[in-house]
């Protein structure tokens, strides 16, 4: 394993969460599932949808349960658990939005290009996850810097964006469209927390790799 990728690895384990802080942020996300469940009532298939949403609000608090303090590779679970569900939930919502003002005929295109959006973006973020552990950005020594600089420049974009839409005296189906949007924008950014799974798992098959190799050498 790269230097490079150790950094990227490595980088923000160091952090600790309380359980106090999941706790709030399930109490949180509790009051977001009863306002989707208003919200579901005018999706194609409310049934379905407030069933995702318990599973979603359940797996979610029962896979980033924790009674002490998290620590070590374990943050990057925490993250990357509350991450992938803050994404499903705002993607579901924007889906919901979005389908009230679509035509029931278009809904199988739209779902599959909606699809294909998803792919897209993931494969997007694995190759500039990948140029950034190249060229090592995920050192400590400038990180810090390299992330201030990406938020700085998603919220100009974001607000420019909501300028522009807002001024425009837009009608109800745009309003609509447009908070559809901006759910799919943050299901899209949560996305980018879920690869702390990724960083989990990695550091526990390279623990397990370099575990065999000394236990390899004693031998």
């Amino acid at each position: 394993m790269t230097k490079q990728t150790k950094n990227f690895l490595l980088y923000g384990i160091e952090a600790h969460i309380k359980p106090k802080e999941i706790y709030k942020l399930d109490v949180a996300m509790l009051f977001f599932i009863f306002g989707l469940f208003f919200l579901a009532e005018a999706s194609p298939a409310p049934v379905f949808s407030k069933i995702f949403l318990v599973l979603v609000y359940l797996g979610m608090v029962i896979l980033s349960f924790s009674r002490t303090e998290v620590t070590g590779k374990k943050v990057f679970w925490i993250y990357g658990i509350q991450s992938l569900g803050f994404s499903l939930l705002f993607c579901r919502a924007g889906t919901i939005l979005m389908l009230t003002t679509l035509e029931e005929k278009f809904y199988p295109g739209y779902l599959a290009a909606l699809v294909l959006l998803y792919i897209l973006v993931i494969a997007l973020y694995i190759l500039l996850t990948l140029a950034l552990i190249k060229k090592d950005v995920y050192n400590p020594s400038t990180s810090k810097k390299m992330a201030g600089g990406w938020c700085v420049t998603v919220f100009v974009i974001l607000g420019i964006s909501a300028a522009k839409i807002l001024s425009a005296q837009a009608g109800y189906t745009a309003t609509i469209r447009f908070a559809s949007l901006s759910s799919y924008f943050i299901s899209l950014l949560c996305i980018l927390g879920a690869f702390h799974l990724v960083k989990y798992f990695m550091i526990k098959k390279w623990e397990k790799t370099d575990h065999n190799k000394r236990k390899d050498i004693r031998v």
